[in-house]
């Protein structure tokens, strides 16, 4: 079981995401999964997740209902017992998840 699980809502990020997901597979702490739920995108930010080859990286699909419903889907299928919210078009410093663990 991860010790993190990383939520990050999805929808129409698609000049964001690699750089959102390369930020989460940077950190020093590696103990995590990343579920990704792709809310009803329209444009290729699901494909830039999928070019991103992880084994921690999930992708959830649900019709667009915000990122309440998002996040909360994503919690319904996390391992970890904490929870990160990341958004799809932010970046983490590489010791984000370090600082939280510590």
């Amino acid at each position: 079981m991860p010790f993190f699980s990383i939520i990050i809502p999805l929808y129409n990020k698609e000049h964001f995401v690699s750089k959102t997901l390369e930020g989460v597979l940077n950190q020093s702490f590696t103990d995590y999964e990343v579920i990704v739920v792709n809310d009803g995108s329209t444009d290729q930010s699901v494909a830039k997740v999928e070019q991103v080859n992880d084994k921690r990286i999930t992708i959830l699909h649900q019709q667009n209902q915000g990122v309440s419903a998002a996040r909360n889907k994503g919690i319904e299928t996390a391992n970890a017992k904490f929870i990160c919210f990341l958004d799809a078009d932010d970046v983490w410093q590489p010791n984000h998840l370090q600082s939280f663990y510590e």
